[in-house]
């Protein structure tokens, strides 16, 4: 009876230990990512991994990395209907690319995006989320020139959640610019595409 008394004490004593070692070093890393301007991305926009904020996004070009803050849910009923269904969370940073700038023409439709003519790859609108449980809502189709103080957001994986659904977004939401410090290429395809 002893021996399973001494054995239990010592397995808890190490579970002790074992759990003030995670938690230091998850304040460890916290710590290293504040300090590298890092955050992570877990969404299906770009790739999974780690992007470092590199500050000051202006001015804005084609392709750009950026991160953005949420779009008001009250004005855009797409991602009201994501927050709703928990399709992302609130508080995670989004990474995104700027698609579009003011001035340029972005034409919408079920097949895609094109700016000024040109084809957004893997920019096809889906109209269900992933197993097809859920309609998605998606910005009007249509033809759309960028005002002045306007972007158009693209995130080319699967599953992206960009302008595509949400329209054209403020210049404002746009926090910083960004750039990948370790990805998983091609993480951003894990979840089939469908129709």
């Amino acid at each position: 009876m002893k021996c399973w008394y001494v054995w239990a004490k010592r397995l808890l004593w190490w579970l002790f230990w074992a759990i003030v070692g995670l938690l230091c070093l998850l304040a460890g890393v916290g710590i290293w990512m504040q300090r590298e301007h890092l955050v992570l991305n877990l969404s299906t926009c770009e790739p999974l991994g780690l992007y470092q904020l590199i500050g000051n996004p202006y001015p804005l070009h084609d392709g750009e990395l950026v991160e953005v803050e949420l779009p008001d849910p009250i004005t855009h009923p797409a991602v009201a209907e994501g927050l709703r269904d928990h399709w992302f969370p609130e508080n995670q940073p989004w990474i995104k690319q700027v698609g579009a700038l003011p001035g340029q023409t972005v034409t919408l439709s079920r097949q895609g995006v094109w700016v000024d003519g040109r084809y957004l790859p893997n920019s096809h609108v889906d109209r269900r989320t992933p197993g097809g449980r859920d309609a998605i809502l998606h910005y009007p189709f249509g033809t759309y020139h960028l005002k002045n103080g306007q972007v158009w957001l693209y995130a080319p994986g699967n599953y992206a959640f960009d302008s595509s659904y949400y329209g054209p977004a403020s210049q404002g939401h746009i926090l910083q610019a960004a750039h990948p410090y370790w990805i998983l290429p091609g993480s951003q395809y894990w979840l089939r595409k469908g129709d």
